[in-house]
């Protein structure tokens, strides 16, 4: 899949954090690791791991539990749900993934999950049909989470950007 040159921030943006940024809900649930590889076991887009099977409890791709579907509690892909998860980079928020939209951010940056999921299996087309990654131009690693944001702030996401109304209670990593 050819990724299009609109989304090119966001494909920077994912790279630089690849398989080190962490996804967790508001109840304090790890939900995975925003990883290209579709064999990290931590993985959201490994469907044979916890956290990217349909049938896992702690996956936001099983549509019948708390963390996924449309109607799950903490779910990115619940329209009205109030407190979609976090991604974390470095002990730090650096978005949300929700298709709510009139989630209340806080001043993050709220992103669609659909286009996380599609653009994470697009990297791990890109990523394992390049040359090895030290030598890959698709790979950037070591920004630090001002210049994400900086990436990310131009971008429009998929809500607006009011404050909470309630913080989410969120584990330290």
């Amino acid at each position: 899949m050819k990724i299009p040159a609109a989304f090119q921030p966001y494909v920077e943006v994912f790279q630089s954090i690849d398989s080190q940024a962490q996804l967790w809900s508001a109840s304090g649930q790890f939900l995975g690791c925003l990883s290209s590889k579709g064999d990290h076991t931590h993985s959201i887009i490994n469907p044979d791991g916890d956290y990217g099977s349909p049938y896992s409890e702690i996956s936001i791709h099983n549509p019948q539990g708390r963390y996924g579907g449309e109607k799950g509690e903490y779910s990115p892909f619940n329209p009205t749900c109030k407190n979609p998860p976090v991604v974390f980079y470095r002990r730090q928020p650096l978005f949300i993934l929700s298709t709510n939209l009139n989630l209340y951010s806080n001043g993050l940056k709220v992103i669609d999950p659909y286009l996380v999921l599609a653009l994470y299996e697009a990297l791990s087309n890109l990523i394992h049909d390049s040359a090895p990654q030290s030598s890959s131009k698709f790979i950037r690693l070591g920004l630090t989470l001002e210049q994400l944001q900086a990436k990310l702030k131009p971008l429009s996401g998929s809500a607006c950007h009011r404050p909470l109304r309630s913080q989410p209670q969120l584990i330290p990593l």
